[in-house]
């Protein structure tokens, strides 16, 4: 009996999975770079989002962070590479990475965010460093010295930004060129063309609900913006990104 149960379920989990990559081949479509300037939802339509989301975010999120292992990426990422007097934290939202900074490693947080209501709920996140949070767009950080961050770190924040790419730049230039690093961790678009089709489909609608693009080509974003690579990850069937970069004009 338990072994026609166990057949029956991976049956139907087979199934299943069969009819999602049916699905996303039946949408047709082909694999495309970044759309940024196209995309529906924009500037204060994103902001917008975050701020109904804002109070809720953590609960909607946690459960699905945790069973996907994205706690984890956070955890190892920034105990692995957060190091320095300061580390500067750009989309912060709701304060998520803060209980993962090692106050061995770091002396000092600074954290921003562009939406105002995402960063009143970050100033109430304990953390064991000193962290400031402030209202802060990564697009435009006028405020922030050239080479002088330890390291700057963007979790899920390239799907939110209108200008990507220029984004990248600024955490480039802002990072410090001995020894600093930019360290990401973003969602994107995969290798495989039918779950590009689905993501594809869906990415206005769930930009309207949660303010981000699910779809963009990450790894193309990061060469575009002159970051080069050391060290690169792929989750969640390459949707998911966890990368370690520094400025291309680095000294080490």
């Amino acid at each position: 009996m338990a072994l026609r149960v166990a057949v029956s379920a991976i049956a139907a989990s087979t199934a299943c999975a069969g009819a999602i990559v049916g699905y996303g081949y039946a949408l047709g479509g082909v694999d495309r770079g970044c759309s940024c300037a196209k995309e529906r939802v924009r500037g204060r339509e994103r902001k917008d989002a975050y701020a109904r989301e804002a109070r809720a975010f953590d609960a909607s999120v946690g459960s699905s962070e945790y069973w996907s292992g994205i706690e984890g990426m956070r955890a190892r990422l920034l105990r692995a590479h957060a190091r320095g007097g300061v580390v500067l934290e750009v989309a912060c939202g709701t304060g998520r990475n803060f209980a993962y900074y090692d106050p061995r490693a770091v002396t000092r947080v600074r954290a921003m965010d562009a939406c105002e209501e995402m960063v009143e709920e970050a100033r109430k996140k304990p953390s064991a460093v000193a962290t400031t949070v402030e209202v802060g767009d990564a697009q435009r950080m006028r405020g922030v010295k050239t080479n002088s961050c330890d390291a700057v770190v963007d979790t899920f924040g390239l799907c939110s930004y209108d200008d990507p790419v220029g984004a990248l730049r600024e955490m480039a230039r802002v990072t410090k060129r001995d020894g600093g690093r930019v360290l990401l961790i973003e969602h994107g678009r995969s290798d495989y063309g039918w779950l590009n089709n689905i993501l594809d489909h869906f990415a206005d609608a769930h930009a309207e609900r949660w303010g981000c693009y699910w779809n963009r080509p990450i790894m193309k974003l990061i060469e575009d913006a002159g970051l080069e690579v050391v060290e690169k990850s792929t989750h969640h069937l390459g949707t998911t990104f966890v990368v370690v970069a520094k400025p291309r004009e680095a000294v080490n």
